[in-house]
Order: C-alpha cells, then structure tokens, then sequence
C-alpha cells in the first residue's frame, strides 16, 4: 500500500525540481525567470496535487483551471528561458517577453492539449534567436555568440528539452507516473543550461540576491 501511494505521489514530488531552477535563476540575477518557474512549479505540484490520495484538501480551485495554469506555466518557461538566451536589449527584450505572455495565454485557452502549446513559443524564439544571431554574425564576420554558448548552453538545453516533450507527447503511456515524473526533470534541467551564467543587464547592484524562504512566501503571495 505504501509503495502505491508514494507512486501516486511521485508526479507532485517530481515537480519540486523546480525549486532548484528557481534559486540558480535568482543568484543569476533573472529574477523575471525565476518568478515564472516558481510560478509554474506551485500550479503543477498543485495540479498534480489534487489526483494524490488525500491531497484534494489542498485543492483550492477547480481541475481545469490548475491544468490551465500549469500548462501556461510550462510554456512561459520555455519562452522566458529563450528570451534570456537571445541576451535582447531593452526595450526589446520586455516587449517580446510580454508578446509571449499574451500570446501564449491565447494559444492555450484555444487548445491546451496540441503539440503546438509547446512548438509554437519554442518555434518562434529559435526563428527570433537565429535572425538576431546571424545578423550578427554577419556584422562580425565571425562566430556569435563564443562557441561555449552553442556547447554548453544552446545544445544541451534543447537536447533536454526535446527529452522532456517526447516524454511528455510519446512515452507517457509506458507508465505515467514515472515517465511524467522524468519529464519534470528532464523540463527543469533545460531551463538551467539555457540560462546565460549570469544576467548582465541586471547591473552591477551588489551580490546576487539570495532565495530563502521569505522570499519565497512573498512570491507566492
């Protein structure tokens, strides 16, 4: 019986591989991104949550609208993380960050169960990322960015990424526990290797601020 219940559990356990995405962003200085995956672990653990044994108490809205939150945080996730790797100036990089909250938000509430919940924020900002790369590149007359960027960031991250969604699109009806299970890993670790090592439009304001649980409860709120 206990192995039974620690298997239904084990969704809503998985998604606190959040939390560590969570805190690398914030001592990176991308406190936005940071925001957005805390945001989107609270509606999964939730949304998950709520299927557990026992767990309906926890269960302060309906079904569909944990599901919704949870997808759309999901998405914006993937869309932030992008936006953070194409290192955008400003005013640029507020405006296309909130192109994809409104649209993504749309896009979901039309249909949140196609593939294209996913592909399309992540289809965009690959095409966004390539045109301001290779423009710069032909600037340049040289590689843009460093080839760490390509090895150590871009490729890994999409690599998890593309992990997470044929888990999540493919594999999930081996067994959905675990298999949605590494799926959260597999979504939380592609948002740390996309992430830059530091955020340099965040300013030189004194050491990165650190994610303890005041700050945590405050974001909840």
């Amino acid at each position: 019986m206990g192995t039974l219940v620690a298997k239904l559990l084990l969704p809503t356990l998985s998604s606190l591989a959040f939390l560590p995405t969570v805190s690398i962003a914030a001592k990176r200085r991308f406190h936005m991104e940071a925001m957005v995956y805390l945001f989107t672990m609270f509606f999964v653990a939730l949304y998950h949550a709520c299927h557990g044994p026992g767990l309906s108490v926890l269960c302060f809205a309906r079904h569909d609208i944990l599901e919704y939150f949870s997808i759309y945080g999901t998405a914006l996730s993937m869309w932030v993380s992008l936006m953070a790797l194409a290192d955008f100036d400003e005013p640029k990089r507020s405006t296309l960050v909130m192109f994809g909250v409104l649209t993504i938000a749309v896009r979901i509430y039309h249909d949140h169960q196609g593939y294209g919940v996913y592909s399309g924020p992540i289809g965009t900002a690959v095409l966004i990322i390539a045109a301001k790369w290779l423009r710069k590149m032909k600037e340049k007359h040289a590689l843009y960015p460093d080839a760490s960027v390509y090895t150590q960031q871009l490729g890994p991250g999409l690599c998890f990424g593309a992990l997470a969604l044929m888990l999540r699109f493919f594999f999930e009806d081996w067994d959905y526990t675990y298999v949605h299970s590494f799926y959260h890993c597999a979504l939380a670790m592609s948002f740390v290797l996309l992430l830059p090592k530091v955020n340099k439009k965040a300013g030189n304001a004194g050491a990165p601020a650190r994610l303890d649980c005041p700050t945590l409860c405050c974001a909840c709120v």
